[in-house]
């Protein structure tokens, strides 16, 4: 009894060590678990922190009562289009596949998900793929995973159960909807999604069910990039959201960690209110609407939405609106440029987010509440210098020139960088994009100043009648 019985902290495992290469030559039969790593790692970096959680926790004290311990290698394919490559060049898709069994019958194919973009290889693969598979086209790498299914777990006896992270977390739900008469499950953690709209009413109500277990970490912006209602789980993260590093919650070793058990730590029961709303308004018809865009610049565009909706629930529930609003705005105004899009696709981006600032204050309308009390201390005296206040807004307009300079350069970017650079442009571009904290700074300090001056011209008229 193992791969049935796995954990979540097991299967985490099996999902990161996916991404490793084992050599490309003939493997012997029944590797276990442990002579598998042996030789993945054997070329890896050990400073990686996948590396540091698989070695240790196959080379502590972990190992020994796990269910991993029961496993062995049935089947491994590398078509990557590298020295990995353990096909002879047959095929240069990029999917990787790894197959495990138990010794009661029960199977695993675990999928391996998108790799880095800075290899020209996986460029041209995993990457390119990305965007059409995201729009509902069928891919190469999505029939080699059905057929590794049927190679490696179409004769198994006992459980079957799919694995995947990412584009293997996409692999891996086509290869369940595609099977659904087998007695097989799913487990995939911030995956890609299908493409809703493309699937039969069959595959919608399973892909909800009980055999397909969907996992996001808080914040992963890919598993949002598409209309999921059924997410099972919402897992906490190590470190706070930084919209700086928008793809650190999609790693695997970002979570706030397992118990005892095996089981995470920090989750929540089905999707946060965010993802509820991200998938329960109007985001399944933007996301429909660019559909009709080209690939890469709908791929582009509904990360940006993705992203910039989590900055406005963030800032409306802090009651910080005007951000939220401002937010929206420059969000529209950049969606609309990344996706060529007209002006009823405008129209329909800025009601989402309106409608997304609406329900966001409904929700949490008592925390605002408690926010807008009256609970300050009352200072005996207050000193300001009111020169200074219109010398630090001058100030900050000429940063905020500066920035408009720097939105200009960045989108001069997006074409020079192309796929290899993306996330970096994109990272950038939000960060400047949605720096509402200096226009608001300015027009704070220029009306502080000006109301403060009116109230010191009151009240020293006030003061020079009484002491006449």
């Amino acid at each position: 009894m193992s791969i049935d019985k796995l954990t979540e902290e097991e299967k985490n495992i099996l999902l990161m060590l996916s991404y490793y290469d084992l050599p490309p030559k003939k493997l012997p039969e029944n590797l276990t678990i442990k002579q598998v790593w042996d030789l993945a790692k054997r070329n890896a970096d050990p400073d990686e922190a996948s590396y540091i959680e698989i070695n240790a926790f196959i080379n502590g004290n972990k190992l020994d009562t796990s269910n991993l311990n029961n496993i062995s290698l049935k089947g491994y394919q590398n078509y990557n289009p590298n020295e990995g490559n353990n096909v002879k060049g047959e095929s240069n898709s990029g999917f990787v596949g790894y197959a495990f069994e138990d010794n009661e019958g029960n199977a695993t194919a675990v999928f391996r998900g998108s790799e880095p973009m800075g290899d020209m290889g996986h460029l041209r693969t995993d990457w390119t793929s990305n965007f059409d598979a995201s729009m509902g086209v069928e891919i190469k790498q999505q029939k080699e995973a059905d057929e590794f299914y049927q190679k490696y777990l179409g004769d198994a006896s006992g459980e079957r159960l799919l694995l995947g992270h990412s584009k293997g977390g996409n692999l891996a739900d086509y290869v369940f909807i595609n099977n659904l008469d087998d007695n097989t499950k799913a487990y995939v953690i911030n995956a890609a999604p299908l493409y809703w709209w493309s699937l039969s009413k069959k595959e919608q109500e399973a892909l909800m069910g009980d055999r397909n277990e969907f996992i996001v970490y808080a914040y992963d912006p890919v598993s949002q990039l598409g209309k999921v209602p059924y997410v099972d789980k919402t897992i906490g993260i190590k470190e706070d959201y930084d919209i700086k590093k928008p793809f650190y919650p999609h790693s695997l070793t970002s979570s706030a960690g397992f118990d005892e058990n095996g089981n995470f730590k920090v989750y929540e029961n089905g999707q946060s209110f965010g993802r509820s709303v991200l998938n329960n308004m109007i985001f399944e018809d933007i996301f429909r609407e660019l559909s009709n865009s080209t690939p890469i610049r709908a791929y582009k565009a509904a990360y940006v939405v993705a992203n910039a909706a989590v900055a406005v629930m963030h800032y409306t529930a802090k009651a910080m609106t005007a951000a939220a609003h401002l937010i929206r705005e420059q969000t529209v105004k950049l969606v609309v440029g990344l996706a060529k899009a007209k002006k009823e696709f405008e129209e329909k981006v800025n009601s989402f987010f309106a409608e997304l600032i609406s329900k966001a204050a409904v929700k949490i309308g008592n925390f605002i509440d408690g926010l807008n009390g009256n609970n300050f201390p009352i200072e005996p005296y207050i000193k300001v210098d009111i020169p200074r206040l219109f010398y630090y807004a001058n100030r900050l307009r000429s940063v905020q020139r500066r920035i408009a300079q720097l939105n200009d350069m960045i989108d001069d970017l997006y074409w020079e960088a192309g796929l290899a650079g993306l996330d970096n442009v994109l990272a950038a571009d939000i960060s400047t994009s949605f720096d509402f904290r200096i226009p608001e700074s300015i027009n704070y300090l220029n009306r502080t100043a000006e109301l403060l001056q009116r109230n010191e011209s009151y009240l020293a008229g006030k003061a020079g009648s009484i002491r006449g």
